[in-house]
């Protein structure tokens, strides 16, 4: 399917920047027994790979312009990028709802690592800025009540599993966008860096 021949740069990368505002996740202000701390949206889908052997894992994202960050833990998604950075990410609102439009993102970039060691200050803005520090707070409850975990032993072990996560900064080279229409008819548009 050819990409959509009349559409400009700057309205493909401003359609693509509604889809991420629409989708990303976002801090959630308020608390509660059944709140983390973050509003979920649409995950993506992250694929990495490191000799011929791809990964793909389902995140969430968050994005400051056509840029992603994911907070991810140590595995094979952070091994492969640390000796790979060429990554590929998929967006796409489930279930498919054929009464509205729904776009999906496929997109192309580098991802770097950005972490406590490597730039402890970014790490920490990313971390409040999207009220990660209470999600990590939030998810490690459990294993601090089972460890019975007191104050300053219950503040380290939180400080230790956040400051061995990684946030993966996606710089995108490429993006294609399709946008699926209630008739079955569907529009395509590519931006490139």
């Amino acid at each position: 399917m050819e990409p959509e021949k009349k559409a400009t740069k700057a309205f493909v990368k401003k359609k693509i920047l509604d889809v991420l505002a629409a989708t990303a996740g976002q801090p959630d202000p308020h608390t509660g027994r059944h709140r983390c701390g973050m509003i979920h949206r649409t995950a993506l889908v992250l694929a990495t790979s490191y000799k011929d052997e791809p990964r793909a894992t389902a995140l969430e994202f968050f994005n400051e312009g056509l840029t992603l960050y994911i907070l991810g833990g140590p595995g094979a998604k952070i091994a492969n990028i640390k000796r790979n950075p060429r990554v590929s990410a998929f967006i796409y609102e489930q279930p498919l709802d054929h009464r509205k439009m729904q776009p999906s993102l496929q997109i192309f970039g580098l991802a770097e690592l950005v972490t406590v060691r490597n730039n402890a200050r970014l790490f920490r803005a990313k971390l409040k800025k999207w009220n990660l520090d209470t999600v990590m707070k939030n998810l490690l409850a459990p294993m601090i009540r089972e460890q019975h975990l007191q104050a300053d032993a219950a503040g380290q072990f939180i400080r230790k599993n956040t400051e061995a996560c990684s946030f993966i900064k996606i710089v995108p080279h490429r993006i294609i966008l399709k946008e699926y229409y209630p008739d079955f008819s569907m529009k395509k548009y590519e931006w490139q860096q």
